[in-house]
C-alpha cells in the first residue's frame, strides 16, 4: 500500500526559486507528538527576511511558523492541550513557534524556554529529512513533544488565530515582562503587525493612552482602530519635535513605556529620549545581526531607565494573547489584519512573500 503523501513548499536558498515537494506523511508518531493538517497559514515578516537573505538559514527548508490546523493524529500520552483542555482528532489548534525540553538551564532556571539548549523552531530547520513537515508552508506539520498547544475557541476564526502564534504572543510576552499597568502612557515605534497587537494589548492591560509612530500613513490610520489615541508620522517631524510631541501628550513627563517593534535599531536612540524618568524600554523588533545603535548613557543612568530585550515567547504568552483577543474580539477588527489569500503553490507562496516585501499586505494568507 502506497504511503499517504503531503505537499510542502521548499525554500532552496537566497535568490533561488521555491520548489514544490511531496513527502510521505508520518504514520507513526513519537510519544507526545501531534500530526496536524494545516487549514491556513500566514506569512510572517521573518519568513520574508529569510527569503531575502537577511540572516543565515539552513536549506532546503519549509518556511512558515504561523498557522491553524486540525489534529490528524495524536501520539501516545497526549490527550490535553497546554491549558489543560481535552483534545482529540479533528480539534482545531494552534501552537508555539518552538518546542523545548523543559528541563535544561534556560527552561528551568532562567525561565526562557525559547532559548532551550535543545530548541526546535518550526519553519527554521533543514526539512529534507524525516519528519519533513517542519514548517507551515505545507499541508501538514509535525508537532514535536515539548510544544505548547492550544485548542482554539469557536469564536476565533482561522485568519484571526493564525498570527497570534507569533506576532501577538511575542508582544504579549514583552509587555508582560516590561510591565504595563493602569495609567501608563505607551509609545509604540512601528505600526506593523507587532505594533498593532501591542496597541491593543497595552490598552487591555490598563494603559492610559497609546501613541503610535510610523512612517506609513496607511498603517497609522489602521492603528487608530487598534487602540492608538495618537498617531504620529515620523516623516513629518524632526527627531526633536517628535520628542517634544510625546512630552506634550504626557503632561511633560515623557512616556512610561516605549516599545520598539519597527525593526530598525536606529529608532532606539530616539525612543530613549522619549522616555520619562523611571521609564521602561521594550526592544523586540530590531532583531537582525549587525543592526547597531548608540545611546547616551547619561540618559539611561540619570533618568533611571530600564531597557529590556525579548526574543520570541513562551507558551504562557501565547495563552495570554489568545485570551486577550477572545475577550476583546468585538472591540477591534482583528480579521482585517490577515490577507489577501494565495494558494499553496510555488507561484502563490512567492507572490505572498513579494506582497509582504512591498508592504502590500500585513499578513498574507496561504490557503491549502
Amino acid at each position: 500500500m502506497s504511503p499517504q503523501m503531503g505537499k510542502v513548499i521548499f525554500f532552496m536558498g537566497v535568490g533561488k526559486p521555491l520548489e514544490l515537494r511531496e513527502f510521505p506523511v508520518p504514520d507513526k508518531l513519537e510519544p507526545g507528538a501531534i500530526l496536524v493538517k494545516i487549514s491556513l497559514a500566514t506569512v510572517c515578516g521573518s519568513d520574508m527576511h529569510t527569503w531575502k537573505g537577511r540572516r543565515p538559514f539552513p536549506t532546503p527548508s519549509v518556511l512558515g511558523h504561523e498557522a491553524v490546523g486540525t489534529i490528524d493524529r495524536l501520539g501516545s500520552d497526549v490527550d490535553r492541550d497546554t491549558a489543560g483542555k481535552p483534545i482529540s482528532v479533528g480539534d482545531r489548534i494552534t501552537w508555539t513557534i518552538m518546542s523545548s525540553c523543559g528541563v535544561c538551564y534556560f527552561c528551568k532556571i532562567r525561565g526562557l524556554p525559547q532559548k532551550c539548549l535543545k530548541l526546535f523552531k518550526y519553519g527554521h530547520v533543514k526539512s529534507d529529512v524525516p519528519p519533513y513537515f517542519t514548517g507551515t508552508f505545507g499541508q501538514y506539520v509535525y508537532i514535536k513533544p515539548g510544544t505548547g498547544v492550544f485548542k482554539l475557541p469557536e469564536e476565533l476564526s482561522d485568519k484571526v488565530a493564525s498570527p497570534l502564534m507569533c506576532a501577538a504572543a511575542t508582544v504579549a510576552g514583552g509587555l508582560k515582562r516590561i510591565g504595563v499597568g493602569f495609567g501608563d502612557n505607551i509609545v509604540i515605534q512601528g505600526a506593523g503587525m507587532l505594533g498593532l497587537y501591542a496597541g491593543v494589548f497595552a490598552k487591555e492591560m490598563g494603559a492610559k493612552q497609546v501613541i503610535m509612530i510610523d512612517i506609513l500613513e496607511e498603517r497609522l490610520q489602521k492603528a487608530k482602530e487598534f487602540g492608538a489615541e495618537h498617531c504620529l508620522n515620523a516623516q513629518k517631524f524632526s527627531s526633536e519635535d517628535l520628542v517634544e510631541k510625546v512630552k506634550k501628550l504626557t503632561d511633560g513627563f515623557g512616556a512610561d513605556v516605549v516599545v520598539e517593534v519597527a525593526g530598525f535599531a536606529k529608532v532606539i536612540q530616539l525612543g530613549v529620549k522619549m522616555l520619562g524618568t523611571g521609564g521602561r524600554y521594550l526592544i523586540q523588533g530590531a532583531v537582525y545581526p549587525n543592526d547597531e545603535f548608540t545611546i547616551d548613557s547619561h540618559d539611561v543612568i540619570v533618568k533611571c531607565l530600564t531597557l529590556v530585550g525579548l526574543h520570541n515567547y513562551d507558551a504562557a504568552d501565547l495563552g495570554l494573547a489568545l485570551d486577550i483577543v477572545k475577550v476583546s474580539l468585538n472591540k477591534y477588527p482583528f480579521g482585517e489584519l490577515a490577507g489577501p489569500e494565495f494558494p499553496l503553490t510555488v507561484e502563490g507562496v512567492t507572490a505572498a512573500l513579494k506582497a509582504l516585501e512591498k508592504r502590500e499586505a500585513i499578513r498574507p494568507i496561504i490557503t491549502m
